[in-house]
Parts: C-alpha cells; structure tokens; sequence
C-alpha cells in the first residue's frame, strides 16, 4: 500500500494560491484604492469650491453692511479696486479674496447710488484640495484669480435727512 499516493493527489488539485493570483489581486485592490482616492479628492475640491464660493457672498454682504451704516455723502469712500481680503473681509496681504468695491452716485437717477461688490476667489488652497497652481511642496499661498467669483448689487437712496 502506498502511503503518498494521497500527498500526490492534492498536489495535483493545485492546493493554496500561485504567484499570478497573488499579483492580480494586488493590482485588482491598488484600482479600486486609486480610484477611491481620486473620487475623494473630488469631493474635498467640490467641497472647497462650494465653501470658497459661501465665504465669498458672505464678503459681499458684509462690505454691503458696512456701507449701509456709514451716512450716504460717505458712500464713495467705499470704493476699492482689487483688494485682497481674508476670509472674514478684513483687508490681508496673503488673502484668498479678491474685492472690488465700485459706487455710482445718481445712478439710476438722481438721489439713488448703486454699489455693486465683486469677489474673486482664489483657486488654490493652502491644503492642496484644489492644487492646480499650489502644490503642496511650494511655499506659501501661489493665487491664481481665474475667473470664479460672487457678485452683489445694492441700491441706496438719499432721503435727504428725512
């Protein structure tokens, strides 16, 4: 009776895993990890986008909100061209934000003014989210004012004391 006949027959059913399983297995889960990561990278840039574009209304309204507290006569103090801001509206040399404040008085008609505040957001983040033109091996803020931006218009009228 021979004892290794047995031994020989699972040999033959190939028991265990080879080194080709093995290697498309592994290439099977580096995809799936890629393309998960790619997908969450996605997602925080769309988050970041949606959460710069908020910040930047927000800008808009509070510089609409200083004017409206300041006497109408001082309403073209207000003007300002291409300054950056913070993310609170607060005048910063490194800001994210673009503002351009322009007044004009007695437009439409007389007695009224329109103020309209632009805010251009800056496409890079500090993180790296939204890496386009800011890596994360660079130094500090690299802005690039491509475009995205928010946009408010008001108008006030001059009640003449009243």
């Amino acid at each position: 009776m021979d004892l290794t006949a047995g031994k020989r027959r699972r040999r033959a059913g190939r028991d265990g895993i080879g080194l080709v399983e093995i290697m498309f297995a592994m290439a099977l889960l580096i995809t799936v990890v890629t393309a998960a990561m790619l997908f969450l990278d996605q997602i925080m840039s769309r988050f970041q986008a949606a959460r710069d574009h908020y910040v930047a209304t927000t800008i808009c309204q509070g510089r609409i909100e200083r004017a409206r507290a300041i006497p109408y006569a001082d309403l073209h103090l207000m003007t300002e061209d291409r300054q950056l801001v913070d993310d609170q509206g607060n005048a910063a040399p490194n800001g994210r934000f673009r503002r351009a404040t322009v007044v004009q008085a007695d437009t439409p008609s007389a007695g009224l003014t329109v103020m309209q505040v632009r805010t251009e957001i800056c496409i890079c983040s500090r993180w790296g989210w939204r890496k386009l033109y800011h890596p994360l091996n660079r130094g500090p803020y690299v802005c690039r004012f491509a475009g995205d931006r928010e946009q408010m218009r008001f108008l006030f009228t001059d009640l003449g004391g009243q």
